[in-house]
């Protein structure tokens, strides 16, 4: 299992989320995308779209009132 890092400072949510499918189509089953977020609409954002998906959250952590981490595990394509 492989750590990705995906960047996603300055961008709004409706950027990054499309960014963060297109990282993780890249990657491994099982691997993990970490992503860093400046925007609080991430918050509710990257938790959907991880639901949406079925990729699992792994958990989150909210650094202060706009910064926040997502890790993000690709699911399994059985």
């Amino acid at each position: 299992m492989t750590t990705h890092q995906l960047d996603g400072s300055g961008m709004a949510c409706i950027h990054l989320t499309p960014r963060v499918k297109h990282a993780i189509t890249d990657i491994a089953a099982g691997d993990i995308l970490e992503v860093h977020a400046d925007d609080p609409a991430a918050r509710e954002g990257i938790p959907s779209w991880c639901r949406l998906t079925g990729n699992p959250l792994l958990g989150s952590t909210e650094h202060d009132t706009n910064n926040s981490t997502f890790t993000i595990q690709k699911k399994d394509q059985s």
